[in-house]
């Protein structure tokens, strides 16, 4: 098919395009004038400001402001009506450094990212420049499908709305030579014809579905930490672990278990930057006198390391290397003369010796020690920190300050040590070994239910090492690294990837703010309707019922259809889960009445769905939302 034979299908929607060519003129002239927002037409104000619900006139049920949103608009209305006004008066070339400045204008005065709202304004104040299809993941679904089904298009993603709508809304003036005021509705018409072909086959959904991972796979790959954000049931868990499945180039989920490279978290409110990026713990001393207080590093700065690890060591560009540094040698040297010593001892004095030791340290002791019968404790990172000072003899080690009271009380046994050190360096011979080649690894942390925490706090300094990827950032705890250092920074390396999951449907969850989103991809994951496959039933019947709920002006003002609709999987029965006893009618029945029903009887008691329901199905016949809902029930 031809872009022009395309075309020739659609009827254009005389009424829709009749609106938008009275209105979206009277909106940029309006706007250009940069007045008060009392001083509007009214009309115009409450079309692209205050409607509250429906179809409005610059695209289709796309994009709405609740109550308390307009009343903030309102109060940054001064700020506001500059930058509308400048991207009023420019109708011959983009502004994205001002699209920018809006989005994050208005992102101030909303609740949730209002991206379709904020579009649709920009959109209809650029006519000639933006189309009309202001949901993200609407327009890049149209380019893919015209990509794959129009013979003579091709367009390029870049993942920007602004940018997608631009090429695209130029190829349409192009190809069909006509003023945009004529083809406005085209754009949407033809997303629409392609949603009413026939539903496709496994096969193609399987092909669109690997299409879908294949994009957020390349946003992945830019941004490095994405959002699959959607309402309950759309499989955002499920699509998290695909991805992860791709970014490591695994055969399947299953093989995501134990993996090194893996981990999957749940936030919950509780959560904390000590649970997650690094905190203080408490152990008994070994010495046997008292507790201790150390700060570790946990799932993320681990995990973190790991990959860093990883990326240092596939950077290395050299042909050999030398095996270890002399202090480690050193170390290691004393270790196998304990080892080859009878009795495990390492003579420091006549009486004092060492007799143990593990990867942060010796332990010494002395023959008629009543005190310490257990040992003291000689810390690598103390004798580090000596051996560095060029310390020659135990007054110099008693006159350091950074050293712990007890190095610098026992000063005569860690100087014997550095002596040994000091000797041993005289005479080591490096040894050169070949370079391993060490493969680059990807990373995958997976964080369910992101913004049940609240992000700003469990964040931290990590908010800016998101942004600038391998660069250091200090954190307020500082830890002994595998080298007994000690340090307070943490890197985020290129090859660890974040993926959260965000259930748009819940509004008790914490608030994600501009600066945290904007370190962040936002995905939407979906309802859609699916087909049976060799693995699931899929109850296509219901989905369609819940489905019009909806989508007949039954969702309040404050909220948005999408993120509230139920997902598919509330209408999955998998077939490996159907017991011989029962059937695929059995399951769905389970599903609509204790889980479908139940959440939608809640949506009416908070105040999400509202009014009354016209029943196509049935006459037309009417009933109040509530009423409806309870038909769907099978144990009537």
């Amino acid at each position: 098919m031809t872009f022009t034979e395309l075309i020739d299908e659609i009827e254009i929607w005389d009424d829709w395009r009749g609106k938008y060519n009275r209105f979206v003129p009277q909106f940029v002239s309006e706007a250009s004038t940069g007045k008060n927002w009392e001083d509007w037409d009214q009309d115009i104000f409450y079309e692209f400001f205050m409607r509250p619900g429906d179809q409005c006139v610059s695209s289709l049920k796309q994009g709405y402001f609740t109550h308390e949103e307009r009343d903030l608009i309102k109060e940054k209305w001064t700020e506001l009506s500059v930058l509308l006004q400048k991207i009023a008066i420019s109708q011959e070339q983009p502004l994205f450094d001002t699209y920018y400045q809006i989005k994050e204008l208005i992102r101030k005065c909303t609740y949730n990212n209002k991206k379709a709202a904020t579009n649709r304004l920009i959109a209809s104040l650029q006519p000639q420049l933006l189309c009309t299809i202001v949901n993200e993941d609407k327009l890049r679904g149209l380019i893919y499908l015209l990509n794959k089904n129009v013979e003579d298009f091709e367009l390029k993603l870049t993942y920007d709305w602004f940018q997608d709508s631009y090429n695209l809304l130029q190829i349409f003036k192009e190809k069909l030579n006509k003023d945009v005021y004529e083809i406005v509705t085209l754009p949407w018409q033809v997303y629409d014809y392609f949603q009413e072909q026939n539903t496709p086959s496994s096969i193609e959904q399987n092909d669109m579905s690997e299409n879908k991972l294949d994009q957020q796979i390349q946003i992945l790959e830019y941004k490095k930490q994405i959002i699959l954000q959607g309402p309950p049931g759309t499989g955002k868990t499920r699509m998290a672990r695909e991805l992860a499945v791709k970014l490591l180039g695994l055969p399947s989920t299953e093989e995501l278990k134990d993996n090194p490279q893996f981990k999957i978290i749940q936030f919950h409110p509780s959560y904390s930057y000590e649970d997650f990026v690094r905190g203080i713990v408490s152990k008994p001393n070994e010495d046997g006198d008292g507790i201790l207080f150390k700060a570790e590093n946990r799932i993320l700065a681990e995990f973190a390391h790991t990959a860093l690890q990883n990326y240092k060591a596939s950077k290395t560009t050299v042909d050999t290397i030398i095996s270890e540094d002399i202090f480690d040698v050193f170390i290691e040297k004393i270790k196998d003369e304990m080892a080859e010593n009878d009795h495990h001892q390492y003579p420091l004095t006549n009486s004092v010796y060492l007799f143990s030791s593990d990867e942060t340290k010796f332990k010494y002791k002395g023959d008629n020690w009543e005190a310490h019968k257990n040992g003291l404790n000689m810390k690598f990172s103390e004798l580090r920190l000596i051996i560095e000072s060029g310390a020659q003899e135990r007054q110099d080690i008693k006159k350091m300050s950074q050293v712990e009271e007890k190095t610098r009380q026992h000063a005569t046994y860690f100087m014997k040590v550095v002596e040994k050190y000091y000797e041993f360096k005289q005479t080591y011979q490096p040894e050169v070994v070949f370079a391993e080649t060490v493969i680059l690894k990807n990373y995958v942390l997976v964080i369910d239910e992101i913004n049940r925490a609240n992000l700003s706090s469990v964040l931290g300094e990590l908010i800016y090492a998101l942004e600038y990827r391998g660069k250091a950032v200090e954190s307020i705890y500082a830890i002994e690294d595998a080298t007994n250092e000690v340090k307070n920074k943490l890197i985020l390396p290129p090859n660890l990837y974040i993926i959260g999951t965000m259930n748009t449907a819940d509004r008790s969850v914490g608030h994600i703010d501009y600066a945290i989103r904007r370190r962040f991809a936002f995905i939407e994951v979906l309802p859609e309707p699916l087909e049976d496959d060799d693995r699931i039933h899929f109850n296509t019947e219901g989905f369609k019922k819940v489905s019009g709920l909806f989508k007949n002006g039954n969702v309040s003002g404050e909220f948005e259809a999408k993120d509230v609709q139920l997902g598919h999987s509330y209408f999955i029965a998998k077939k490996e889960d159907i017991r011989a006893d029962q059937t695929k009618e059995d399951i769905f029945n389970m599903k609509m009445d204790y889980e479908v029903v139940p959440i939608l009887l809640e949506y009416v008691k908070d105040g999400v769905l509202i009014g009354t329901f016209e029943d196509k199905e049935d006459n037309n016949k009417k009933y109040e939302i509530k009423d409806y809902i309870n038909t769907l029930k099978t144990n009537n």
